[in-house]
């Protein structure tokens, strides 16, 4: 059973939990033969008052899986009568009442998550708030354990959209661990000074660089993309965004280096090469197998 009722901040997670209770879990989640855990009956509600593919449908396919069934509202300011954010403690009573066993919330709304926690009716985990996202942060833990055999020492080079939810939680997961170098290279905004102040805290040595070529030493290279179309070609228009990941780019990166990225293709770095080293969907469906985990860690 997990330490928590709710899961709304990556600060929350525990090194001890991931590696003792969640991640044995997954491995044989994994593993499978007909041995996962059983929600049969239980009810998983996704609240996204932003839309979202990997983490609502991966939440989704998570809790079907395991024998329970998913609900959602998509876009859900949209909708009545759960337009408003503000009043998400009645919606999350609402649907206690209906028998919700736990809803996953996304919304960019200040104070929407705590309050959605503190109507303390069924567990609420965070799906994306505006400066944090645990269960992604989870997913790339745990991907970077699988492809590189630990975390531990680890140096991580993030490069893109450094301000997004997905970089914070990233990087305060990786606080969790000894020894972690990450070297930040912006294509657009800089990473949140409170985050960067936690983990330095935590002793993590963070370095920020201009030039792509500091990839170089990094054993993995989490990429986060600019946040729409129309951003990609403004960037590209000042010429911010020349990232063209071929057999040049892989030619200098370390051997077993592997690339990370959290989000769906959408015409942000060019790919122009098939490598084992490109972890996307490795990724994405880690992410699928860490949410099992932390349902059945919450709802069994």
């Amino acid at each position: 059973m997990s330490k928590f009722n709710h899961l709304t901040n990556t600060t929350q997670l525990e090194r001890s939990w991931l590696e003792s209770d969640l991640f044995p879990m997954c491995d044989k989640i994994r593993l499978w033969n007909g041995n996962a855990p059983d929600l049969t009956g239980k009810a998983l509600y996704c609240l996204f008052y932003e839309p979202s593919l990997l983490t609502r449908t991966s939440f989704e396919r998570a809790i079907g899986l395991l024998g329970g069934q998913a609900y959602h509202t998509e876009d859900a300011s949209q909708f009545f009568p759960v337009t408003n954010p503000s009043y998400v403690d009645n919606v999350i009573n609402i649907l206690a009442s209906l028998h919700v066993d736990m809803v996953v919330l996304r919304s960019s709304d200040e104070g929407v998550i705590e309050r959605a926690e503190k109507a303390d009716a069924v567990p609420v985990i965070n799906g994306g708030s505006l400066e944090d996202h645990p269960t992604q942060a989870l997913a790339d833990i745990y991907t970077i354990q699988r492809e590189l055999g630990g975390v531990d020492g680890a140096h991580i080079a993030i490069v893109g959209r450094l301000e997004h939810r997905n970089v914070s939680a990233f990087l305060k997961g990786l606080a969790l661990f000894d020894n972690i170098k990450a070297t930040l290279i912006p294509l657009s905004g800089q990473a949140d000074p409170d985050v960067i102040a936690y983990c330095e805290k935590k002793g993590m040595e963070i370095v920020l660089e201009r030039e792509i070529e500091a990839v170089r030493d990094a054993d993995a290279i989490y990429l986060n993309a600019p946040r729409t179309v129309a951003h990609v070609q403004l960037l590209r228009s000042r010429r911010a965004l020349q990232l063209h990941i071929d057999k040049k780019f892989l030619s200098m990166l370390k051997p077993k280096c592997v690339i990370m990225d959290p989000m769906q293709r959408s015409g942000d770095f060019e790919v122009d090469v098939v490598d084992d080293r490109l972890a996307f969907y490795r990724q994405s469906e880690n992410g699928l197998i860490v949410r099992m985990a932390v349902l059945a860690q919450t709802l069994q």
